[in-house]
């Protein structure tokens, strides 16, 4: 399984198609959710794991819309193939693996109509959904445009109740298989005859339809469900939003509904141990952004303590022995790391070093049984084991010094220390400002000030690495006039 702590994630992507056949919009259910708060940063949580995308060229958003058929209507307008239908209050953490799993299925299935969550209501048990046709439940659907188009771009129906004048739809026949759930079988396709449900569910009348046209539909498999979770933000509003920034509230986290405790739960703990977390390896590309210096060898870095991109800066832009490296991070345990690899690492075999030394560290984006292949990785970008170890032997010598600065809270402390000095100077901030637990926590209005107080201390002649709070390439923000999509007029 890839890493999944950075927004970016582009180190393992780099490998995916990026030909943006996909659009994908959010679908804006608003009016369900009793709670202002849980409807504003529910929305603001999907649109941040689809920016992962969008940055990533994996799909093109054409919007939010109340309803799915101005959605795809929108995608056709665009020319693409497919269409991603996310509902508010869909986490797509794992978002790039969805869409690459999702073009798959289509071309593995080129006449397939949608694939989503199959719900068969009636054996769900519940008084309202007792003899209910079978729907598409609102979270996710994944449409094939051309077929949408030559099926008569048919409306997504909501949940209808009949006591006269029933719908006549077709019969159907259920997969045996089930995926994880007694109602949720692993497909659907038409049988002979006329039935007239009393309840309908969301998207019944698209069962209907490929029922009609004897297209089978498919549910999500288990790979591509464990890519997202849906936070039913219609459900317990007024107690996720208790909740939403005080994740240690077990009494009123266990009473939530599964994938809103499942989820808070899993948040509060990443937030607990990123108290102490480490990060040996970077989960972004090490020189993907090249030289930006014009030739003048840096002076001094200032750096975040992950990983070896500030080597990897370094080098890519030249550096000599009065080069002064500063390290900032809000955690000190990062900064500690850093030091005692410094002190003690000769440049070989660092996958027996982390080893030797994991009981001391919290490790991110690695695990210890996969130390030697990053390890590798890592020799590969920098041309080889020789070439490293003469490149760590001139880093080790030059000045290190160790800060520890919250730059999102505290950026003042950081131009401080920047101001101090005179030369090349150059800053990476990794993806500090775009990451997941910081978008929970703050909202984007909040986080868009915060940064602008940022990016106004950053002096003229300083050379910026790293992401924004939109997930933007630092140089371009700091030096353009970008706002978060989802507040332009």
């Amino acid at each position: 399984m890839k890493d999944w702590n950075s927004l970016t994630v582009d180190r393992y992507y780099e490998d995916l198609d990026g030909n943006n056949d996909l659009a994908i919009g959010i679908l804006d259910i608003g009016r369900d959710i009793d709670s202002d708060f849980v409807a504003k940063r529910t929305f603001d949580m999907t649109y941040f794991y689809i920016n992962r995308m969008l940055k990533m060229n994996l799909c093109s958003y054409v919007g939010h819309h109340k309803t799915v058929k101005e959605i795809l209507e929108l995608a056709v307008i665009e020319g693409k193939k497919y269409c991603m239908v996310a509902c508010q209050g869909l986490l797509l953490f794992r978002g790039p693996s969805l869409v690459q799993k999702s073009v798959e299925y289509a071309e593995k299935n080129p006449q397939f109509f949608v694939v989503g969550h199959i719900m068969d209501k009636k054996k769900q048990h519940h008084y309202i959904t007792s003899g209910a046709y079978p729907g598409l439940h609102r979270q996710y659907l994944f449409v094939n445009l051309n077929k949408w188009v030559e099926l008569g771009q048919p409306d997504f129906d909501e949940l209808g109740i009949f006591f006269d004048r029933k719908p006549k739809y077709h019969n159907i026949e259920f997969s045996k298989d089930t995926i994880n759930s007694e109602y949720t079988p692993a497909w659907v396709k038409g049988a002979p005859g006329i039935i007239e449900p009393d309840i309908t569910s969301d998207g019944s009348n698209w069962i209907d339809i490929a029922c009609k046209h004897n297209i089978q539909i498919d549910n999500l498999d288990n790979d591509m469900r464990e890519c997202k979770v849906f936070l039913y933000p219609y459900i317990n509003s007024n107690k996720l939003e208790k909740v939403w920034h005080d994740k240690n509230n077990t009494e009123i986290v266990d009473s939530l509904e599964y994938n809103q405790k499942v989820w808070l739960r899993k948040l509060g703990y990443q937030e607990e141990i990123e108290k102490n977390r480490v990060y040996a390896f970077n989960t972004e590309t090490l020189s993907g952004e090249g030289v930006r210096t014009g030739g003048k060898m840096i002076d001094h870095l200032f750096s975040a303590a992950a990983g070896f991109k500030p080597l990897a800066i370094l080098n890519a832009n030249g550096f000599h022995e009065g080069t002064t490296v500063h390290y900032f991070d809000w955690c000190e345990a990062s900064l500690n790391y850093k030091k005692h690899l410094l002190e003690t690492w000769d440049g070989y075999d660092l996958d027996v070093w982390l080893t030797e030394n994991d009981l001391k560290y919290n490790f991110s984006s690695t695990f210890r049984g996969n130390y030697k292949k990053f390890w590798e990785q890592e020799l590969k970008e920098f041309g080889g084991s020789l070439r490293f170890q003469s490149l760590w032997d001139r880093y080790r010598k030059l000045k290190h010094e160790f800060h520890v600065i919250d730059i999102v809270n505290d950026s003042d402390k950081l131009f401080e220390q920047i101001n101090k000095y005179h030369g090349t100077r150059v800053l990476w901030t990794t993806n500090i400002w775009s990451s997941e637990m910081l978008h929970w926590n703050i909202q984007p209005e909040d986080l868009e000030t915060l940064f602008l107080k940022f990016k106004a201390q950053v002096p003229n002649d300083l050379i910026v690495y790293g992401h924004d709070y939109c997930g933007i390439d630092l140089n371009d923000s700091v030096n353009g006039n970008f706002t978060h999509v989802r507040y332009k007029q």
